[in-house]
């Protein structure tokens, strides 16, 4: 057992300790909020990682918070005696607690951090490295080759730090000895970044956008923003005790909503090493909580009824779900008992599910409800820091996005005759704009008003439900509007056998006319399909859209070409379906899109 088990009477005592440092008040700046932390949670243990031995062996170490506390004054000292004061520095590498430690040392005192995406080539990371104008890399050992590269292309690049490679050549270091060097300052009277002086509206971090269309843009996070994302989620989410940390670290959900807000609640963030290894470390750790993106839900939803089957008892499954649904309606709830025999997949619990990123589907959200599962979904962006709104209760509807969460508020823009507007968002929440692009920042803005570039309607108490985005949008000839994602949730709702689906604007010779249609390109796995070539599963894959999904759509939302796939889609490391890429298989198979 490597879980961290609190008795009752120390989760007592732990949610004593959090109430009085929330009771403080609002969060001001990133160092606030780690000074909170490190004053009130002494010895206790705040992160968990497992580092590599030889072979497959590995360590499992816990860090507790007052190692984070003496390692970030040495570390942050070490930095500003090198001249790094004020300077951009960019991070990059897997999640671990060097990563953590020195996020943290670099926006408490030292300058901007710039977390970059590990699953880019050696190019964009050294494109983005410069675009940032980041004077400093901290890199894992796995992209040192990458950090070097820029380094030796750029000699006014001040120094390269590695996490978990020894490294003996000028401007490198490891942090490590860095550590060690700020120890000997510190010990000699150096405080500069001790005291060093942290503003609410100070830049704390350049986040570059992953989208599915365009260019990454830098979108720049005060510490306001972050504080304000993460008192909003602690006033509005129960804090569990633990959190798996799963996501990206560079994206700024997993980063904001997770390793910040379990940091400052003193829940023990335990840190996945690599996707391969997620149920065993899971089924290791048992966290209580974990940020997740439509396609984990998805993976823990298949994978849960794939093992039924396996089995021979996905028919005693369904049968429990109807009987346990039954009893829920009466107010009697026995899912822990029912579903125990998935909950030891989990160790022996169920996590909490926050889900973001990007809709979920609803047979996925409300199924895991029905075994157990607690699932949240919501709504945010880069820009918003991320939360915008949260729906706590996504089983029950996982169409809605939930309601603005306090320290910021939405509204629909300029509305058609069905509700639908751009959503449009303030807050203190809410970034102050692009680094070094201010024609999009000031196209993004109206006043207080950050123009989100999404489409949705609320209702009259303020849910807000999300229809799409207004990229991608399909405009028909007729003038018709048509969001790719109705279309994409019909074909997937009423023919479960497609794993994915891209809806596109395309067009077709309709008449001896060329005219804009809908076209839909559906990833199948043919070892669905019993029996059938390929081409049989293209045919009923069409025949099932025209016959099935169309009869169920309004005249001019009925789809009129489809093209079938026997591969995923392309994602971002975020896992959302890289649009075009969709759109240039669709071109290549001899069609049309606009």
């Amino acid at each position: 057992m490597t879980s961290i088990e609190l008795t009752p009477q120390e989760k007592k005592v732990l949610d004593a300790i959090r109430h009085e440092i929330h009771m403080i008040g609002p969060l001001e700046h990133v160092k606030d909020m780690v000074l909170r932390v490190e004053g009130a949670y002494g010895d206790r243990v705040a992160f968990v990682e497992k580092q590599k031995k030889k072979g497959r062996e590995f360590d499992v170490v816990n860090h507790t918070v007052s190692e984070f506390k003496e390692k970030r004054a040495a570390l942050g000292t070490a930095l500003t005696a090198m001249g790094l004061k004020g300077k951009h520095i960019a991070i990059i590498g897997e999640t671990s607690f060097n990563w953590i430690l020195s996020f943290y040392t670099i926006v408490c005192g030292v300058g901007v951090a710039v977390p970059l995406d590990k699953e880019m080539t050696d190019e964009e990371i050294s494109h983005l490295i410069e675009k940032a104008d980041c004077d400093a890399v901290f890199c894992s050992k796995t992209y040192f080759k990458a950090a070097k590269a820029h380094m030796d292309s750029h000699p006014e690049c001040i120094c390269c730090v590695a996490f978990n490679k020894e490294v003996e050549e000028d401007r490198y270091f490891t942090v490590d000895t860095l550590i060690e060097k700020g120890r000997e300052l510190i010990a000699a009277g150096n405080t500069e970044y001790v005291d060093a002086v942290v503003n609410a509206e100070d830049l704390c971090s350049i986040i570059f956008t992953s989208g599915t269309t365009g260019a990454n843009k830098g979108v720049m996070l005060s510490h306001r923003n972050f504080c304000a994302n993460v008192d909003n989620v602690i006033e509005t989410i129960p804090t569990e005790y633990s959190s798996f940390s799963l996501l990206p670290i560079n994206h700024v959900f997993e980063l904001s909503c997770n390793m910040m807000v379990a940091f400052y609640m003193n829940a023990v963030i335990y840190i996945n090493d690599s996707l391969k290894n997620i149920l065993p470390n899971i089924q290791m750790f048992q966290p209580d909580a974990m940020n997740a993106v439509p396609l984990v839900l998805e993976g823990i939803y298949n994978g849960i009824w794939a093992k039924a089957k396996e089995g021979g008892k996905a028919e005693i499954l369904q049968k429990l779900v109807k009987v346990s649904n039954k009893l829920r309606k009466h107010g009697i709830d026995i899912r822990h008992v029912l579903f125990k025999t998935i909950s030891k997949s989990f160790g022996n619990r169920f996590p909490t599910l926050v889900c973001g990123g990007a809709p979920s589907r609803k047979d996925y959200v409300t199924g895991l409800g029905d075994m157990g599962f607690r699932v949240y979904n919501g709504y945010g962006l880069t820009e918003t820091s991320p939360s915008v709104t949260l729906n706590l209760q996504a089983d029950k509807d996982p169409t809605s996005a939930g309601f603005a969460l306090p320290r910021c508020e939405f509204m629909i823009h300029e509305p058609d005759a069905d509700g639908v507007g751009e959503i449009w968002v303030k807050g203190t929440n809410v970034f102050s704009g692009y680094y070094k692009d201010p024609e999009a920042t000031a196209a993004s803005f109206e006043g207080e008003w950050f123009k989100t570039g999404d489409y949705g309607t609320a209702t009259p108490e303020g849910e807000l439900f999300v229809v799409g985005r207004k990229k991608t949008l399909i405009i028909l000839d007729n003038g018709k509007n048509v969001f790719p994602e109705d279309i994409e949730f019909a074909v997937m709702d009423n023919l479960s056998y497609i794993r994915e689906a891209c809806a596109l604007e395309a067009v077709k010779e309709i008449a001896g006319d060329e005219r804009k249609i809908i076209a839909v390109v559906a990833y199948v796995e043919p070892g669905d399909f019993e029996n059938m070539s390929e081409d049989e599963i293209r045919q009923k894959v069409a025949d099932d859209v025209y016959n099935q999904v169309n009869r169920k759509m309004i005249s001019y939302k009925k789809i009129q070409d489809v093209l079938v796939v026997f591969k995923e889609f392309e994602k971002t490391t975020t896992r959302k379906i890289i649009r075009q890429k969709v759109a240039d298989t669709y071109k290549a198979a001899g069609r049309v899109t606009v």
